[in-house]
């Protein structure tokens, strides 16, 4: 990958420095994970075998292709944080770290994944599409789906369990299931990432490195972009950015219970004038029963 020399070059001034205290930034921030992964290629392939269930020496060609400028400012419109990445020449996988449940994910992965696998060009042979899969890390479990670390999905007859096809797919993670010894247990390789990407502290990162050689190789990488003043600047823009979001969602879903309040006081107010003119016909029909029954008995009187 690109960054590779520097890497080296850059790396040595950290090799012999301990690592101890709390992280600045978790690599939920998506702009730490992608420049992270987009940096340090021993950690990219480490978590596609992990995510893909593949050996690494099955991967003999790996290219991010949409490669983001570090420099550059980061806001939610110029810029994508989901990672795209072509491997072998034959698979297009696109990773993305999403932690606000924002109540469209079925929706928002198909829509990525549709526009990946539209990848051919004008007379290009249908058989030619590469293998499409879009990799969700989450911190939440959407809603009706179920509550299990990792999953995957592909199209499939529900009647024969057919699968349609394997070149279209997506993967999630959910961050939020971590704890289950089974999960550690069979997928140890897939835990130790989903833990990496939690962890808040120096220590939670060496315990794992000494479980996973990828990770091991990946912490020079962590420590020079948390020591990078510019590479701060756009991780905390990143948090800002998440913060109003969630901010924004709270004071729209306060809004909407105060209207909510509002209607249902309202209701309450026209409930309780309906009963009211309601008791008042009750008495006004016996009013009228009375003045009939008079008006009867005096005409019998006559």
């Amino acid at each position: 990958m690109a960054d590779n020399t520097q890497q080296n070059v850059t790396s040595t001034h950290f090799s012999n420095e301990s690592f101890t205290g709390k992280l600045p930034y978790t690599l939920t921030n998506d702009f730490f994970f992608k420049v992270f992964l987009q940096r340090n290629e021993t950690a990219l392939r480490g978590l596609l075998c992990a995510m893909l269930s593949m050996k690494s020496e099955e991967i003999t060609d790996i290219v991010v292709t949409n490669p983001i400028q570090e420099g550059d400012t980061v806001n939610d419109k110029n810029v994508i944080l989901d990672i795209k990445v072509e491997v072998n020449k034959s698979q297009i996988i696109n990773l993305e770290m999403q932690v606000e449940n924002l109540g469209n994910w079925p929706e928002r992965s198909l829509t990525y994944l549709c526009r990946m696998f539209d990848q051919l060009k004008s007379g290009e042979d249908y058989k030619n599409v590469k293998k499409t899969i879009h990799i969700g890390i989450l911190d939440f479990t959407p809603k009706d789906f179920p509550h299990i670390f990792y999953s995957n999905y592909f199209l499939y007859n529900p009647q024969t369990g057919h699968k349609y096809s394997d070149k279209f797919g997506i993967y999630m993670l959910q961050l939020n299931q971590i704890g289950n010894l089974e999960d550690e247990k069979e997928m140890p390789e897939l835990y130790y990432w989903a833990s990496l990407f939690k962890a808040t502290t120096w220590e939670e990162i060496q315990m794992l490195a000494e479980k996973n050689e990828s990770i091991k190789k990946s912490i020079v990488t962590l420590k020079e972009l948390t020591a990078d003043e510019k590479a701060q600047m756009q991780m905390e823009a990143r948090e800002r950015y998440r913060r109003d979001m969630v901010a924004a969602q709270d004071f729209g879903r306060e809004q909407s219970e105060e209207q909510i309040k509002e209607l249902k006081d309202n209701l309450q107010q026209s409930q309780e004038e309906i009963v009211k003119l309601q008791e008042e016909n009750i008495k006004k029909d016996e009013r009228i029963r009375f003045l009939e029954e008079q008006l009867a008995n005096t005409t019998k009187n006559s």
